[in-house]
């Protein structure tokens, strides 16, 4: 469903925001992303919008109209026009819905670099379920005899608990039992995936020095160590 079909209040604030531009400011924003390289996160985006446009309220609102509404979109403003402006309420004046339409008409075209970054976003989601959680937890068992009333040894257990968002977008646990040797092979692969990918990402830099997304699937976190 388009944007303009059913917009939300805040969307309707964002709009005015962005209807409020004015000529340079319009020609400074599509300048700018016109010619960013690489992939154009939506936090590079407001950065750039932010050096242009005066307030942060404004320049978030002008970056979620960039990101939200495509060129496919904007013949839907005649229904929006026609929708709202007869209803009680409606933010907008016939003055105000013709800047609108001329302030879109020149900020919302094709950006490479965006493109570019909506393509990695969704290629991310495609490919796999999302990680939630991953645990090793460490814990014994006692082994009792008969009686149950004395314990004559203790196993050591390892279990790893994976949780991911599954299709329908909900948590999914999945619990297994470890070895000794599963554990020492698993810290292995994960050493030798690790050096793996510092390469790759290396390698993707020396080719293409924008080419690789800033991502959570790209992204390394430094964190603190949890005590489990």
């Amino acid at each position: 469903m388009p944007p303009f079909a059913q917009p939300s209040p805040e969307m309707l604030n964002d709009f005015k925001a962005a209807g409020g531009l004015s000529n340079d400011e319009i020609d400074e924003i599509c300048k700018q992303l016109s010619k960013t390289q690489g992939f154009l996160d939506p936090k590079a985006l407001l950065s750039i919008i932010k050096k242009v446009v005066k307030g942060t309220e404004t320049a978030a609102s002008v970056q979620r109209v960039i990101i939200n509404i495509s060129p496919s979109d904007l013949p839907t403003i005649v229904e929006f026009r026609k929708d709202g402006i007869d209803q009680e309420g409606f933010p907008f004046d016939s003055k105000q819905l013709d800047d609108l339409e001329k302030v879109l008409k020149k900020l919302i075209q094709p950006y490479p670099s965006i493109d570019r970054f909506q393509k990695a976003e969704r290629l991310a989601k495609i490919t796999g379920q999302q990680l939630e959680e991953i645990e090793l937890i460490c814990d014994v068992r006692p082994i009792f005899d008969k009686t149950r009333k004395q314990i004559e040894g203790m196993m050591p257990l390892t279990r790893l608990r994976i949780v991911a968002t599954g299709e329908d977008g909900l948590p999914k646990a999945f619990e297994v039992e470890l070895t000794n040797q599963n554990v020492i092979d698993l810290a292995e692969k994960a050493e030798k995936a690790k050096s793996k990918l510092e390469t790759l990402h290396q390698s993707i830099v020396n080719w293409l020095p924008d080419g690789l997304p800033d991502l959570p699937l790209t992204r390394i976190l430094k964190r603190e160590p949890k005590d489990a």
